[in-house]
């Protein structure tokens, strides 16, 4: 396993946990741990045997945004444009390229750059006293990571712009599920249990069909038709279809089928000639 100091790494089976761990800073993200978050995502993609990722924060917090102490090294103009195009750019594409189904894990507050990590995931569940907000606009900034336009294509344009404008912190869980924003809401005593068998279902599929339908749905936003969208399809199927081992599978079970047939016929006339 990877070893790192600000985040933790756990594999168990097809499912990865990757836990932000700086709980005394509320999961803020520096620039240790923006690396960290990439070279983990970039690690667990070459593991075939891995379906899901959970993305998770230690302690009372998911994230609560960039380290406010790494703004003085970034302050820079050059710095400031490698923290938003370098490590925020490469945080959200190691992420959306790992290949596996990847689940934000939401318990407590979830703002500014963590809303934007959240974003990047395929799935965002919600404990039910979870906070969200955008609070960028209160510095006269916007979201640095993607969160301005990934937003816009996570929920109804109207909400998500009040969501940026508003500058708000104090969205509940609630809110933000009937806003359109969250994949689901449970109450804080049931969320682990309910989030352990939401990720050991998705956890039991087949991980290149899991990788498949991330990939399709995913690129199929991009094609500039409905038929392209569908051609892609298409070929997803046929090369999931055609997998080796699957066409093996469908050999052995048309043999084992082919013999229990034939057994049958031939107990119905051994049994037809003794009633004869």
């Amino acid at each position: 396993m990877p070893e790192y100091s600000t985040i933790i790494y756990e594999k168990k089976g097809p499912v990865c946990t990757i836990t932000l761990n700086r709980p005394e800073k509320y999961n803020a993200i520096n620039l240790e741990m923006a690396s960290e978050i990439q070279n983990a995502f970039q690690a667990v993609r070459d593991l075939t045997e891995v379906g899901v990722v959970v993305l998770a924060g230690n302690g009372k917090a998911f994230c609560t945004g960039g380290d406010l102490s790494i703004f003085p090294s970034i302050a820079e103009h050059k710095s400031s444009l490698n923290w938003l195009a370098h490590d925020g750019y490469g945080v959200g594409k190691a992420i959306e390229l790992c290949e596996k189904v990847v689940i934000a894990k939401v318990d407590g507050h979830c703002l500014a750059g963590g809303l934007e990590l959240a974003l990047m995931c395929d799935l965002i569940y919600a404990s039910e006293s979870a906070k969200f907000g955008m609070t960028e606009i209160n510095m006269g900034i916007l979201p640095g990571w993607g969160g301005t336009v990934r937003i816009a294509r996570a929920m109804p344009i109207y909400r998500a712009r009040e969501i940026i404008y508003s500058g708000r912190k104090d969205y509940t869980a609630r809110e933000m599920y009937e806003m359109g924003f969250l994949t689901r809401v449970f109450k804080d005593e049931e969320f682990h249990h309910q989030l352990d068998a939401i990720v050991s279902n998705i956890g039991s599929k087949e991980v290149n069909a899991l990788r498949m339908g991330k990939e399709v749905m995913m690129r199929s936003l991009e094609c500039s038709s409905l038929d392209a969208a569908l051609a892609m399809e298409r070929n997803a199927i046929q090369w999931l279809s055609n997998d080796p081992e699957k066409v093996k599978a469908r050999e052995m079970f048309l043999k084992d089928s082919t013999l229990f047939v034939e057994k049958q016929k031939k107990a119905n006339i051994d049994s037809d000639n003794k009633q004869a």
